[in-house]
């Protein structure tokens, strides 16, 4: 009896051990992982060689407010969305070189704290898109010329193509994270995801430091009512919006392939980051835009029709500190300002955003971004009670796996709504994001 027993243990123990391991390196894999949900046993990797990339992610704000100007003025708010997506590699399905077909959808859910408690312009918390669910993008992407020329046309949501950094996913506020909101805000043509308008666009890049883009979009104020879905594909409305950019960089890093990221998500702060580029040198990014929206709008102060808003934009972007010779941590500044001259039918024309982001600021958490904003907005002065609305945030961004990050968050909101007597609003939480 002892014998068995003995031997019972034995066998036990190796099993353990044999086990153990195997265990340990499967979590260990899957925490290196791509994605939350892994491979699905080969089928995702079976799915993108046939040309199929399926998409999934969850992100989440979560915040608090002391001495909001609406409301109470103090409490607390979720707001969260699903996005999923799909993109068909038709030269793989189909034969036909450079062709793609892709399409996204939304669930968004949960409550606006900028309105309910906060009182401000500059959503405090920049996953608030509705309480639906919604078609998001449905377009053909053609590359031509050695991937030199892209077109696209569809369904699309402009801020994936002009007015756009990845710098600015760092932030919790809707008033920079995508795109500076003053424009999408002034113009039913610059679409903001989860939303899309019909249009058309065409990116060439002769060089690699060399980006012209063109694009033209449909200017439906209606369209992108939440009990429309994004579903109304017709046509409405007489305004057309089209935008034009020109981007310039220099000492680019070279990119790994973008794996772990979705378009649906629209959440490139989950993008893997570039692991290596010119030594010594210190990558910069400018870009300058100018827009116009025709149709008629109404003048602030007695309503009366006024045809046309034209604007403008300038960003730029400059690492100033690096790490050691390559690589890409450290210290980069941003600025970004948007004007729309025509006071009279834009109750927001002026908008300048800078901040600074440091990647790998605390040793051993280098995929880490710390990031301090500051957001001002001047109201037009038709307007009333006019002056400006200012936001200065901290967020600091804890990618904890490359599939989760957890980003803490503080803002103060100075003249909420322009309001130079109002309360600084203080507001504190946290956002997460999951890519399935």
């Amino acid at each position: 009896m002892l014998i068995k027993r003995g031997t019972s243990l034995l066998a036990s123990m190796t099993l353990m051990t044999g086990v153990a391991p195997a265990l340990a390196q499967d979590l260990d894999d899957w925490l290196r992982g791509d994605y939350a949900t892994g491979d699905w046993g080969g089928a995702r990797t079976r799915l993108e060689e046939a040309g199929i990339t399926p998409e999934m992610a969850y992100s989440t704000d979560l915040l608090a407010v002391h001495n909001g100007n609406a409301g109470s003025g103090d409490g607390w708010d979720y707001a969260g969305r699903v996005d999923a997506g799909l993109d068909f590699d038709l030269e793989k399905l189909a034969g036909i070189p450079g062709l793609s077909f892709y399409a996204s959808a939304a669930w968004s859910s949960g409550s606006d704290l900028s309105e309910h408690q906060v009182g401000n312009i500059f959503a405090v918390q920049q996953m608030f898109t509705g309480e639906k669910v919604r078609l998001g993008q449905l377009y053909l992407q053609q590359h031509l010329f050695d991937d030199q020329l892209t077109l696209k046309v569809g369904r699309l949501t402009t801020e994936n193509d002009f007015l756009s950094s990845d710098i600015y996913a760092n932030y919790v506020n809707g008033g920079i994270n995508g795109t500076p909101s003053n424009v999408p805000d002034s113009n039913a043509g610059f679409t903001t995801a989860p939303f899309s308008q019909w249009g058309a666009s065409a990116a060439y890049e002769p060089a690699d430091n060399l980006r012209l883009a063109l694009g033209v979009y449909n200017a439906d104020d209606k369209a992108n009512e939440d009990k429309r879905h994004g579903v109304d594909f017709a046509l409405d409305g007489d305004a057309v919006f089209v935008i034009g950019e020109v981007g310039y960089s220099w000492n680019q890093p070279i990119d790994e392939e973008n794996t772990g990221a979705t378009e649906a998500a629209h959440q490139p702060e989950l993008q893997p980051e570039a692991v290596s580029s010119v030594p010594g040198a210190l990558p910069g990014t400018v870009k300058l835009g100018g827009f116009f929206e025709s149709g008629n709008r109404e003048d602030i102060k007695d309503g009366r029709k006024k045809e046309g808003s034209p604007g403008f934009y300038i960003s730029a972007e400059q690492m100033v500190y690096r790490e050691g010779d390559a690589g890409n941590q450290g210290l980069t500044p941003w600025l970004v300002l948007t004007y729309m001259p025509r006071e009279s039918i834009n109750e927001l024309p002026l908008f300048v955003g800078g901040g600074l982001v440091y990647k790998g600021l605390i040793p051993t958490r280098d995929n880490d971004n710390a990031a301090i904003g500051l957001f001002y907005g001047q109201l037009s002065d038709d307007a009333q009670p006019g002056g400006s609305e200012k936001v200065l945030e901290f967020a600091y961004t804890a990618q904890l796996t490359p599939w989760f990050y957890v980003r803490p968050d503080l803002q103060l909101v100075f003249d909420p709504s322009g309001v130079s007597s109002a309360d600084t609003a203080i507001v504190g939480g946290g956002e997460i994001g999951i890519v399935f």
